[in-house]
């Protein structure tokens, strides 16, 4: 027959546990927060040992942090995993198209999706338009599309300028060519209507801070978005 001074501990242990795994998803942490520290207390003024009660008190609280990233990603969408092969000397834009019946399709490689970027960096896809958490790699390729070496990921926020406020002390050399994300969403344009698109960017950072102007790319987009579409009206 378990003695009170096991059962209170154990008792509280298991208030504690439990409670914790709700407090995992912030909406429930307001029900399950009080749970938690009453199970707190039950160890705490039971007759276990003083370690084992700071033990059973300190642990829950280091571990919490690390459980709610691994709740978050666990519970997250996950976007199918996508490999990008950009020929070697390409610089500019990568305008991606999906849910369009007049595109391409994007095949599977070993379970990842394998975008073949053309050399005007311009894909319509049959493909769907995913959201979620993204699993992304990206490569330089030769002309056979062997993958020559990886592409590093950049933002803006790597560089200072005059407008930075925190400044980056390991700032990335200008010159290194990496990849900019610029965006996803829908949009539409002059001869098209609802789109869903994905837009990134090759280039150094001393080239695509100074090009503002993305017109004749835009109109070159919306030119072969309408013959794609125009084709399947026909």
């Amino acid at each position: 027959m378990l003695t009170t001074k096991i059962l209170n501990y154990k008792t509280g242990l298991i208030l504690t546990i439990v409670s914790w795994f709700f407090c995992l998803n912030p909406y429930w942490l307001i029900f399950a927060g009080p749970f938690f520290v009453g199970g707190l207390l039950v160890v705490w003024f039971s007759k276990e040992r003083l370690k084992t009660k700071i033990i059973t008190a300190i642990l829950p609280l280091i571990l919490w942090y690390p459980g709610i990233a691994a709740f978050f990603f666990l519970a997250s969408k996950h976007m199918t995993p996508e490999t990008f092969l950009i020929p070697r000397n390409f610089r500019g834009q990568i305008t991606l198209i999906y849910n369009e019946p007049c595109g391409q399709v994007v095949p599977k490689v070993d379970g990842r999706l394998t975008y073949k970027i053309p050399a005007n960096g311009i894909m319509i896809l049959k493909n769907e338009f995913e959201t979620g958490v993204i699993d992304h790699r990206y490569y330089f390729v030769d002309k056979s599309w062997n993958n020559v070496g990886v592409i590093p990921q950049l933002i803006q926020q790597d560089f200072n300028e005059d407008y930075t406020l925190e400044k980056n002390n390991n700032e990335p050399p200008r010159s290194k060519i990496g990849l900019f994300h610029l965006g996803s969403g829908s949009g539409s344009t002059e001869n098209n209507d609802n789109y869903k698109f994905h837009m990134m960017v090759v280039n150094c950072w001393d080239s695509l801070r100074v090009q503002h102007d993305v017109g004749l790319s835009d109109k070159f987009i919306d030119s072969l978005l309408y013959k794609c579409r125009n084709k399947t009206h026909h």
